[in-house]
């Protein structure tokens, strides 16, 4: 092997991996978040606050299968299947739902080439008709839910308080705020525009397992909170979305 090529190799072999690492964590910056109205509700995947919602055929495929939502209302609880469309799972919902929530289903992500166990990556979104109504929380996942108080939301994990875990409050125009939980897993945020929000949490679980049949070290959880807010001052709308091929 020539000098120079002796010389590119190391830098070869970084770019591999940076490459490597970029496919890794692409989805993983991802979001999904539900949205709502006359009926039909709809799981996207991809970046609020860029107003980037991927697409099929194309990312929105990688999922395996379409999520179940579980839809409550003042009949109860139900579970409701969903179909994939071209930028979104859709579902037909009851006029008077209160709230929606899904867990996403994604391939294990193999971390292999930086030597880490692979990653079980757990996108879930919740979806309220009222951010001033208390909402009770998921028990087996992580979850974000309005307290009853105004601009109060409460973090949940297995049913328990997480404390000390960034929230990250987007407004209809995509700007955002992050507060940390309290002791009670508890934060505040002023809402002052009327229009959709979407608020966000994330938590790393170093418990290993077993998903989809292979083992994992580490679990990654991501969950939105999201609704609309009828009374405020007129919001900018969302930037332009991203170019194809971002």
């Amino acid at each position: 092997m020539s000098s120079s090529l002796r010389l590119q190799a190391p830098l070869l072999a970084t770019l591999i991996a940076c490459a490597s690492l970029t496919a890794v964590t692409s989805a993983h910056a991802h979001q999904v978040w539900l949205e709502n109205a006359g009926g039909q509700a709809r799981l996207h995947f991809g970046e609020f606050n860029e107003n980037l919602r991927e697409s099929s055929p194309g990312a929105l495929d990688k999922f395996l299968g379409a999520p179940a939502l579980d839809q409550r209302s003042a009949a109860g609880t139900q579970r409701l299947e969903g179909k994939l469309g071209k930028d979104a799972f859709s579902y037909t919902t009851q006029a008077d739902a209160q709230t929606l929530f899904a867990t996403a289903s994604y391939p294990l992500i193999d971390r292999s080439k930086r030597n880490q166990p692979a990653m079980l990556w757990v996108p879930a979104a919740r979806w309220v008709a009222n951010a001033g109504q208390a909402a009770e929380a998921n028990t087996k996942a992580l979850d974000l839910v309005p307290t009853g108080k105004p601009g109060e939301f409460k973090v949940v994990f297995n049913g328990a308080p997480l404390p000390k875990v960034q929230v990250e409050m987007v407004a209809p125009s995509g700007w955002s705020r992050g507060e940390q939980s309290g002791d009670d897993g508890t934060v505040t945020f002023a809402l002052p525009w009327k229009g959709q929000y979407v608020a966000e949490v994330k938590h790393s679980d170093k418990t290993a397992g077993e998903a989809q049949g292979k083992p994992y070290g580490e679990t990654s959880y991501v969950t939105t909170l999201s609704f609309v807010q009828k009374d405020g001052m007129a919001s900018p709308a969302l930037p332009e979305p991203p170019a194809k091929g971002h």
